[in-house]
């Protein structure tokens, strides 16, 4: 392994802590509202660092996220579609390798833009582009989720009964969620990145 794998798979193993700790900190990776209502903010530290390490790394980052939701699923009834792996893990996982593939494509999209002489175009090229990358894979990660509770939330009778009753309400609340959390990606996906990418030119 050279040097530059191993230090993607350091800088993997830190973020992978780091999403662990968030997960189980209460108001750091779930913020909670009206008791049973959550907010994440993992994505914006997978969609990150998939941008910044590559979509191999996304993958492991988005199992990492995933499995630890659930794991967290079982401690709480409310949670009880996420012991589902494909609602808890799978569209963690899709989210990781997205992200990657998003940025490396806008990265050939832009590549003139981003080896232009002018470090302002350069600079405002990858930022525009970390922003679409968090925004695109922000939408993708909120509709594979609702689609995922949408599918195998039916086998479980009690939120079958509760998904017919309240369907306006539920639907009325992952509107306002995706829109926060794709709110709270287009302003920090972009500075974490930047701030990745800003040391890594100068190690």
């Amino acid at each position: 392994m050279n040097n530059k794998n191993m230090k993607k798979w350091i800088i993997t193993a830190m973020f992978s802590a780091l999403i662990t700790l968030m997960t189980w900190v209460p108001y750091l990776g779930y913020i909670n509202y009206a008791g049973v209502i959550e907010i994440t903010t993992l994505h914006i530290i997978v969609i990150a660092a998939a941008a910044f390490l590559n979509w191999k790394y996304g993958a492991v980052l988005g199992f990492v996220w995933g499995f630890n939701c659930w794991l967290r699923a079982f401690t709480n009834p409310l949670w009880l579609l996420f012991t589902n792996p494909l609602v808890s893990i799978l569209p963690r996982v899709l989210v990781g390798i997205i992200a990657g593939l998003i940025f490396a494509a806008l990265s050939g999209i832009f590549k003139k833009n981003l080896c232009s002489s002018s470090s302002m175009k350069a600079k405002t090229t990858r930022t525009a582009q970390i922003i679409i990358t968090a925004a695109i894979s922000t939408v993708i990660h909120t509709t594979l989720v609702v689609t995922a509770m949408y599918i195998f939330g039916k086998m479980f009778e009690s939120y079958k009964t509760v998904f017919a009753i309240f369907k306006d309400v539920f639907a009325f609340i992952l509107t306002i969620n995706g829109s926060i959390e794709l709110v709270a990606a287009i302003i920090l996906v972009p500075v974490i990145y930047l701030a990745m990418y800003k040391v890594s030119k100068k190690s």
